[in-house]
């Protein structure tokens, strides 16, 4: 039922004029009560770095309907919207539009090509396009739950304890996760500013639809005041930080105090397995052998 949602259903309820800034959803954190909320941050991170890596290893379509269904169940047992969590896919259909792009008008050496007007078109490029552009989807599909589901203090703070180890290295592990964070934040800050800036611009005349090149060149009067606004948000923040006397890691504490469960040990040990099989099974060594 989640899958029919997800590719029959969900398109006909989002907005067609939805604006690309409003797609973009990473970095909110939206309160919730389910399975995926409950879990351990530190576990949410381990088990995010399994899905990505096994994601990253997939070269076959039956790990990658695999991964389909791991990550739609995972979805449902987010409890949230479906609009929510595939709006970001909305937001980087040019991404994958490029990435079909660049794999289908690449030739090949084997299989069957079609020649259209000086260019190739091979069947294998289009074959290896959609299972590429098939793991972008599900990469931000991955990453628009970890961010939906985790508050961005409890992610900085899980951050810092898993790299931990590497202050001994002299690592500042502390500054790490804070800018991460901090980057993480401003997106959707930074969409918001864009959704502001384009709405007077539109009440000043420009125009709010026409063709592919014509919201392309919308794009370039946007960037400046886009830029001017997000550095005087980074000097307001850095004023704040500076008056609230932050001196990095120090001898710093931490308000909250995270201890793992057995459902959090469940969690990871099921996207462990699931990463492990991906990559057995949907290695380059095993799809050249298929």
């Amino acid at each position: 039922m989640f899958l029919f949602k997800m590719f029959v259903y969900w398109p006909h309820k989002i907005r067609p004029a939805m604006s690309l800034w409003q797609n973009i959803t990473l970095g909110q954190f939206i309160p919730g009560h389910s399975f995926i909320h409950r879990l351990d941050p530190r576990a949410k991170l381990i088990c995010s770095f399994f899905v990505f890596s096994g994601l990253l290893t997939v070269y076959s379509w039956p790990a990658l309907l695999g991964w389909i269904v791991f990550l739609s169940l995972a979805a449902w047992h987010t409890d949230l919207r479906i609009n929510v969590l595939l709006r970001n896919i909305r937001g980087f259909l040019w991404l994958f539009a490029i990435t079909l792009s660049l794999h289908t008008f690449t030739a090949a050496t084997e299989g069957p090509q079609v020649s259209l007007w000086g260019i190739s078109i091979s069947w294998h490029g289009v074959i290896d396009g959609a299972l590429y552009t098939a793991r972008l989807v599900l990469i931000i599909l991955g990453a628009a739950i970890l961010t939906l589901t985790t508050p961005p203090n409890d992610f900085a703070d899980s951050l810092e304890r898993l790299l931990a180890p590497l202050n001994r290295l002299r690592v500042p592990v502390h500054e790490l996760a804070f800018v991460m964070t901090l980057a993480l934040r401003f997106v959707p800050t930074i969409a918001q500013e864009a959704v502001r800036i384009q709405r007077a611009q539109v009440s000043r005349g420009a125009p709010e639809r026409g063709s592919l090149i014509q919201q392309v060149r919308q794009l370039v009067p946007m960037i400046v005041p886009l830029f001017v606004a997000t550095f005087h948000r980074a000097d307001e923040l850095a004023l704040a930080m500076e008056a609230r006397g932050y001196r990095g890691h120090g001898a710093r504490t931490s308000f909250r105090e995270f201890r793992y469960s057995s459902r959090d040990a469940m969690a990871i040990f099921i996207c462990a397995a699931c990463a492990w099989t991906s990559w057995y099974f949907g290695s380059p060594a095993k799809h050249a052998n298929l």
